[in-house]
């Protein structure tokens, strides 16, 4: 087995099946990096690791299609009740097996996705029958109309799906969880406040998806200052909470302001500060969103033709891009070179 090289998929699953440990794996990443000669790349994260795990992936949901159609049909059954029951054991047995056992993340997204969707309109269609009469029920979309007219029963799905996504993560350890968590986070808040003050509180809904994104993030800053040098599995969780918290944060606000150039640029200038700072990419792609949008508007000011418009939205947008990716270690170094003896560089990735 000449010049055999490893994947990290296989020492992925070499670590799951016990024959080394994540702390010796950690190690061993840890001493590789050092010795390289290159800036090591930090953000990291596998949402799948070959076409193996889109083939299981397509599968589960091909199966989950299918019993969400079988268990409309079976409403006016007895079995109704009895069918979620064993669809939510059957996923159980999946999730120990593809999410436990082969760690396969694209897979387990879909079985959490299902298992959860089931959980949910399961005690949605308990509660119902409890508060309406039996004939007010006749498909799944009834139960699912009744769930979107209820404050009550909103608050409640929404605890249970947030319970739920937890409950995952800590059993099976995906970092993907935590990308459900976070949208479960801005769930319970905005149920609990729409119960709390009504319909009214909707004319806020922008102002609580800033603050829950700027959670998010500081979040994302917390977990990643425990392990700079992003060795460990929390690293790809925070990537999550970057994704979600970025542009949660940047859109509520464009939405508050009409995205006036006033208030874009100087956001847009702090997202690409902060994610040079925290080496993280996740908020200047949602900040290089709102550059094309002002970008159009000031072109269309001018009354340049609408085709020339896109081209230099597509080119302008384009160069800023590569010249991120191809720049991005050497304008962290030149942004963070004054702070390196300060004590709060130690909590941030090596430049």
């Amino acid at each position: 087995m000449k010049n055999r090289q490893f994947s990290i998929a296989e020492i992925r699953n070499a670590i799951a099946a016990g024959v080394i440990s994540e702390e010796s794996f950690a190690r061993l990443e840890s001493f590789l990096i050092a010795q390289s000669h290159e800036a090591a790349e930090t953000e990291k994260f596998t949402l799948f690791r070959g076409m193996n795990d889109i083939f299981i992936a397509l599968g589960v949901v091909a199966l989950s299609i299918g019993w969400f159609i079988l268990w409309g049909m079976l409403t006016a059954s007895p079995a109704f009740w009895v069918a979620p029951l064993v669809a939510i054991a059957g996923y159980v047995v999946l999730a120990e097996y593809i999410a436990g056992k082969l760690k396969a993340a694209l897979p387990s997204i879909a079985i959490m996705a299902s298992l959860g969707v089931t959980i949910m309109l399961y005690a949605v269609a308990i509660y119902m029958s409890l508060t309406s009469t039996p004939d007010q029920m006749s498909g799944l979309d009834d139960v699912v109309d009744f769930g979107k007219r209820s404050i009550n029963v909103l608050v409640v799905v929404s605890v249970i799906s947030f319970a739920f996504q937890v409950g995952f993560f800590l059993r099976y350890r995906l970092p993907v969880s935590f990308a459900l968590i976070a949208a479960g986070i801005l769930g319970v808040l905005w149920s609990a406040l729409t119960a709390a003050v009504g319909p009214a509180i909707s004319s806020y809904l922008h102002y609580l998806i800033t603050a829950t994104g700027l959670l998010l993030l500081g979040l994302g800053v917390f977990i990643d200052s425990r392990d700079p040098d992003r060795i460990n599995g929390w690293a790809e969780c925070a990537f999550w909470l970057y994704v979600m918290g970025a542009p949660m944060t940047i859109h509520s606000v464009a939405i508050a302001f009409d995205a006036s150039p006033w208030v874009m640029v100087p956001v847009i200038v702090l997202a690409m500060l902060f994610s040079l700072i925290v080496d993280r990419r996740s908020p200047i792609i949602s900040a290089l969103i709102y550059v094309g949008y002002l970008l159009q508007s000031g072109f269309e000011g001018v009354s340049i033709d609408p085709s020339i418009t896109i081209v230099l939205v597509c080119f302008i947008i384009g160069g800023l891009v590569m010249a991120f990716g191809v720049g991005w270690q050497k304008a962290r170094q030149t942004i963070l070179a004054p702070f390196e003896t300060h004590a709060w560089r130690r909590y941030l990735p090596p430049s």
